[in-house]
């Protein structure tokens, strides 16, 4: 399983080395959900071409962007020059406890294989989320209208052995093709609840959205401090 674990981060990590030119010419504007959280050192997870890591920047925020493609930091590196960029897995970040008072982590963690390892990810994030800071977390819906017609097919696939979870899947960019894990909604939140956030406030529109959007706080629960 570990193996497995590995082989599928590897792939990611070439995907998007492969797709970053084409990726960073794409996916230009920031999302616009960013602008519902603040800080003043901001740690941006899966920073991709810099798009996000941008905008803090830009308001006065001091900016660590991380991303598991040295590609795209390379093409980071032109759009952000002032903010600090690192290679890293997100399920373990070189990052001091409480490092940071805000938290971006846009369209990532569909990107992490497995259930213990997405709950690793947000462990970290929690981690390095100082006392009342805010995390920003966006994820692919599985039951967005795209994909309401594949589901059964994405259901046969696990059933076959074809994918080692239900609702994972691969999404084609150009020739390559990207693994994802589609969410639902109580599955994120149950996994951000899990990870020790205590106050979860859920942005999206909709029945069917296209991404689940939620903000969490680690702040004081139960009279217990941080």
């Amino acid at each position: 399983m570990f193996e497995d674990i590995l082989a599928i981060k590897r792939e990611i990590m070439h995907t998007f080395d492969k797709i970053a030119g084409d990726y960073s010419s794409k996916r230009r504007k920031p999302w616009p959900e960013i602008k519902l959280v603040h800080g003043r050192r901001v740690l941006d997870a899966g920073c991709g071409p810099g798009r996000n890591s941008k905008y803090f920047l830009d308001v006065g925020s001091d900016v660590f962007s991380v991303d598991i493609s040295i590609e795209m930091l390379r093409i980071a590196r032109k759009m952000i020059p002032d903010a600090e960029l690192v290679q890293c897995d997100i399920t373990s970040l070189p990052f001091k406890n409480n490092a940071f008072d805000c938290i971006l982590l846009v369209a990532t963690l569909h990107h992490v294989p497995s259930k213990p390892e997405r709950l690793k990810t947000l462990k970290e994030i929690f981690r390095v989320t100082s006392c009342g800071g805010e995390v920003l977390i966006t994820v692919w819906s599985v039951f967005q209208p795209r994909f309401l017609k594949k589901i059964p097919r994405m259901a046969l696939d696990r059933i076959l052995g074809r994918v080692k979870e239900l609702w994972d899947t691969y999404i084609p960019w150009g020739r390559e093709k990207r693994y994802y894990h589609l969410f639902s909604r109580r599955e994120l939140v149950g996994l951000v609840k899990k990870a020790g956030f205590y106050e979860i406030t859920i942005h999206e529109e909709g029945i069917f959205p296209r991404n689940h959007v939620v903000i969490a706080r680690k702040g004081v629960e139960n009279g217990e401090t941080c």
